[in-house]
Formats: C-alpha cells, sequence, structure tokens
C-alpha cells in the first residue's frame, strides 16, 4: 500500500464523532481515509464499502499496536492529516471497581497519540501538500472542576498539553492544534431532564451534533497560520462556571 498518498488517519472511528469524520472526508473524497477501530462494528463496514482502508487495533495492548504503527508506517506512502479521536469515558468511581481503567484512559488520550506522533510524522513530511495537520479531539470540561471525572479529564488535559509541545517540536512542517468539544450528541437513553439540564449550562443551547466537529477540523486543515492551540467547540460551557 505504499502507493497511497496523501491519506487521513482518523483513530477511533466506530462510531459518533469518528464516524462523522470518516463519511466527510470519503464524501468529499480529497484523500484517502485510513480508520482505527476497537471492536467491530455495522458503522465500520459502512466506511470500508465507501473506500475506507480499516485496522482493527487495540491501543491498550502495547504488541498489537506496536506492530501496527511500525506496519503503517511502512507501508503508507505519505499522509495529510491524522486525527487523534480514539477516546474511552470512564467515571471516577468506574476507575475505583476497576482500577486496570486508569492507565487504559492515559494509554488511549495520551500514550497512543505521543507514540503515533513519534512514529508517523515522517509520512507527514513526505505530503506533497504544502499543509500537513495533527489534530486531537480533548475535552471542554478540563477547564472546569469536574469532581466525578478527575482521571479522565486528567487524561485529556495532558493531551492538550501534549499536543502544544508537539507543535513547537514540528514546526513548520507540521500544525498540531487540539479540539476541546463540550456537548455534541446526546445518548439514545439520556432522560429529557437530563438533556434540559445539559442544554442550560450551555450558552448556545442546543445540541449541534458532529458536524461543528467536521467544520473545526477543516478551519485547521485550511488555515496555515494557526499551530499549537486548543479550540473550545462547547456553546460557552466553559463560560458557566
Amino acid at each position: 500500500m505504499a502507493n497511497i498518498e496523501q491519506a487521513v488517519l482518523i483513530t477511533g472511528a466506530g462510531q459518533r464523532v469518528g464516524f462523522h469524520l470518516a463519511e466527510q472526508f470519503l464524501a468529499q473524497g480529497r484523500y484517502p481515509v485510513l480508520i482505527t477501530y476497537r471492536k467491530p462494528r455495522p458503522e465500520i463496514d459502512q466506511l470500508v464499502e465507501r473506500g475506507a482502508i480499516a485496522y482493527q487495533v487495540d491501543f491498550c495492548d502495547q504488541e498489537s499496536f506496536r506492530d501496527w504503527l511500525e506496519n503503517l508506517r511502512d507501508e503508507i506512502g505519505s499522509l495529510r492529516a491524522i486525527i487523534h479521536n480514539a477516546s474511552i469515558w470512564v467515571t471516577d468511581a468506574q476507575i475505583a471497581e476497576r482500577s486496570e481503567l486508569y492507565d487504559q484512559l492515559f494509554k488511549v488520550h495520551v500514550e497512543a497519540p505521543y507514540r503515533i506522533n513519534m512514529t508517523l510524522s515522517g509520512l507527514l513530511e513526505n505530503a506533497a501538500s504544502g499543509l500537513k495537520d495533527i489534530i486531537s479531539l480533548s475535552d471542554a470540561n478540563c477547564e472546569l472542576n469536574r469532581s466525578d471525572y478527575i482521571a479522565y479529564l486528567s487524561s485529556k488535559a495532558a493531551l492538550q498539553n501534549q499536543m502544544r509541545v508537539f507543535a513547537s517540536k514540528f514546526a513548520p512542517q507540521i500544525k498540531v492544534n487540539d479540539i476541546a468539544p463540550g456537548l455534541l450528541m446526546f445518548h439514545p437513553d439520556d432522560s429529557e431532564s437530563y438533556k434540559q439540564q445539559r442544554l442550560q449550562n450551555q450558552l448556545i443551547p442546543i445540541e449541534p451534533g458532529p458536524e461543528v466537529i467536521w467544520h473545526t477540523v477543516q478551519y485547521l486543515m485550511h488555515n496555515p497560520y494557526i499551530t499549537g492551540v486548543s479550540i473550545p467547540v462547547d456553546g460557552g460551557v466553559r463560560l458557566m462556571k
């Protein structure tokens, strides 16, 4: 597959935001789309049918993750962008019952992006495009005092900080930025009272869906003069402290 050039790599594309981003890049048709997923899902089959190249890899399994990363580096010609979307969401109460979840948060949110950036930066430099991007997705709640999610938000804050340092390391060849989403989509089992409570915490009280992340990704990829920032896409939740 070394003839694959200017590809976009999206981690964790099996559902929600990652799935939407992969769909949009495929519809756009400008770049080959590479995706990772942990568990088989119908959504992955849909993306593959539309032309995505999918890799099943568990970022918490160091051996399989290392093998995938090294193989990808050798198989792909160049990358236009890397989008670190893979994420796990757990509460501190869940970690109290299953201590291994703490390590998994940092493996997925911090270690995996670090190793991907370090290993694949050469593929970004190989791209013919004048613009090359690394974009992470963190969480707008990193700025808030959410005492039930200390471990989760600590790992996302570490991701934000790591991306700022990578921006310095890879400049000027590669732009490195972060997107910090707030509320995007409710889950099907969320109650109406919960939805209203969440919306009341927004200056813009809507459920925007993943399209706002797609718009922000496109903005970052096409702006040649932005690097090392974290862009909140949160409806103003950080102002409601």
